[in-house]
């Protein structure tokens, strides 16, 4: 899949409410979270959207901030049950 497909499966507003708090995503961010749904590793990710592997991390390093979780997997975790993204 390519940056213009990708962009297809993107939530149109990327903003969650977690608990009491409000998160907002850039839409970067979301879009290698997205791809971590998909199994995707930081340097496939990187491939996809013509990105270095370290950006890819740097973006969801970001988003385990944001959510205030440790791993990618706890931020999709998150995410999911949040509905900002649909699991695969």
């Amino acid at each position: 899949m390519r940056r213009s497909e990708a962009r297809e499966i993107m939530p149109p507003d990327p903003q969650m409410d977690v608990g009491s708090q409000h998160f907002a995503l850039s839409p970067r961010e979301l879009e290698c979270l997205i791809w971590v749904t998909r199994g995707k590793s930081s340097g496939d990710i990187g491939g996809i959207l013509g990105l270095s592997p370290r950006t890819v991390d740097s973006y969801l390093e970001k988003v385990c901030s944001k959510l205030r979780v440790r791993t990618r997997i706890e931020a999709v975790v998150v995410a999911v049950r949040a509905g900002v993204i649909e699991p695969d």
